[in-house]
């Protein structure tokens, strides 16, 4: 089971570092004692192989504790954003069946809202049930047989919509994701990697299952904050930094970071939205060094990540798919298609589920043939490295023509007064679609302005009707745009 990363660590790097979260430290062999404490805990309060309980937690040690107590029991983690509040955490508690409750004393009002009967167990906070520092040494039994195929996790897939669809991973699968993503960027146990991205997302998640795997020392910063982020990177030596494209376009920035020395920095990753080559080249002016795209998602965990050598010349790729994986690009028809022809990205991995919990109909259209149709519309080149170029989903039909949003997006943000941008299809009242863009700028610019800026850079069809200019754009915590939220 999945516990078992923990247990060959204990064995040959119990004295090792495994977690740091400001002043705290834990090594292997501690955080193996606090699992087996909170298991004790968990199991006296009730919880019982095939239980769902929600992690409603910040990134903290005590996520990485809750997460293996949970599993070493048998029952199933439902990880939730701590930033969520009460009719978001219902929402993924409703979907999933939890019953219980993991979280903070910090967090408890959302919790208490909640209209659906559950138990709270408070883990973090001054008035905690349970407390690293007073957990005991004893060592859990397990009392039941757990097997690799029994579920460890529910993670939620939001796509584009903005709708979650619940997906199960079972203890072999996340093994198996372990096993693809470090057999394939060779990281290793002197590595130091900061956690700042939501752990209850599967990007970050993910990334956290491969350095337990490889005994590394992993470093939470419950919330991004340019100053802490650097000064945490120089402070340990970070090696290795999960990020997404707004942490890096931030930092990219950051005065202050300039001209320090980041040479210990092995790789700065970037996921979960499209990593604008801009960014890219302003953070290398800053640190050094390029950030590689990773590609993944809750149904597969990581599919493929940009480890070029020449990483300046493909900047916009997602690099190759990693080991184990396979990735295919098809037409509507489902044929395969050449090298550098444009068509829906399928993958087939070890580590990826077959299904949507509770959801047939969507199931049957994702997952077909052992590959899962991920919607992402993409080509590969001649040398195997991937490219996402949209978004089958995200077509706006005008007239029978598919206009790409990702398209009218790179063009409107060409002008320099347009900081950010989101394309979506609407329909007027006869149901017909037309092209409507979402604009953040701080300059005076209206409509004509965009409409003026691209003529003669698009065809006219492809010019936004409705441009409306906001304050933000709708983003998920790992910065995907949620387009359902523009209006």
């Amino acid at each position: 089971m999945i516990n078992s990363i923990l247990r060959e660590n204990f064995k040959s790097k119990e004295d090792r570092t495994a977690i740091v979260e400001g002043e705290y430290k834990a090594t292997y062999a501690e955080l193996c004692r606090l699992v087996d404490s909170l298991s004790c805990y968990l199991s006296n309060e009730g919880i019982k192989k095939g239980d769902r309980v929600c992690l409603y937690l910040p990134n903290s040690a005590e996520f990485v504790i809750g997460f293996f107590a949970i599993a070493n029991i048998g029952a199933i983690c439902v990880p939730v954003n701590a930033k969520y509040k009460t009719s978001e955490l219902e929402q993924y508690i409703s979907s999933s069946g939890a019953g219980f409750v993991l979280t903070s004393g910090d967090l408890l009002e959302p919790v208490r809202q909640i209209t659906r009967d559950i138990k709270t167990v408070v883990v973090k906070g001054e008035n905690a049930d349970w407390k690293i520092d007073n957990s005991d040494e004893s060592t859990y039994e397990l009392a039941c047989d757990i097997t690799e195929d029994d579920k460890a996790i529910y993670l939620f897939s939001t796509g584009s919509t903005g709708v979650p669809k619940c997906v199960a991973r079972s203890h072999a699968k996340l093994l198996a994701l372990a096993e693809n993503h470090t057999s394939t960027v060779g990281w290793d146990s002197s590595d130091r990697i900061l956690f700042v991205i939501p752990i209850s997302h599967t990007y970050a998640f993910g990334n956290l299952i491969s350095a337990l795997k490889i005994g590394a020392a992993v470093y939470m910063i419950e919330d991004f904050n340019r100053r802490n982020v650097v000064d945490c990177i120089l402070e340990n030596r970070i090696s290795i930094f999960p990020a997404v494209p707004f942490m890096l376009d931030i930092l990219s920035g950051y005065g202050p970071a300039k001209g320090r020395d980041f040479s210990f920095l092995k790789h700065v990753i970037s996921a979960g939205a499209a990593l604008n080559k801009n960014i890219s080249a302003g953070f290398y002016n800053n640190f050094g060094i390029y950030p590689m795209q990773l590609y993944g998602s809750s149904e597969t965990g990581v599919i493929s990540i940009n480890l070029a050598d020449d990483i300046h010349h493909r900047l916009e790729s997602v690099g190759k798919s990693v080991n184990n994986v396979e990735v295919r690009i098809v037409d509507e028809d489902n044929n395969s298609l050449e090298q550098g022809q444009q068509g829906e990205i399928i993958v087939k991995s070890p580590s990826m589920t077959d299904r949507y919990e509770n959801l047939p109909e969507e199931s049957v259209l994702a997952f077909r043939k052992g590959y899962y149709y991920t919607g992402d519309i993409g080509r590969i080149d001649e040398k195997g490295y991937i490219y996402i170029t949209g978004r089958k989903k995200l077509f706006i039909n005008i007239s029978g023509q598919k206009v790409d949003p990702g398209e009218v997006e790179n063009i409107i943000l060409l002008n320099e007064d347009v900081m950010e941008v989101a394309v979506v299809g609407r329909k007027d009242s006869s149901g017909a679609e037309y092209v409507a863009a979402f604009i953040v700028s701080d300059k005076n610019l209206n409509a004509s302005d965009i409409v003026k800026f691209c003529r003669d850079k698009i065809s006219d069809i492809k010019i936004p009707t409705s441009i409306k200019f906001v304050d933000e754009i709708p983003k998920s915590p790992t910065g995907k745009i949620l387009r359902d939220k523009l209006n």
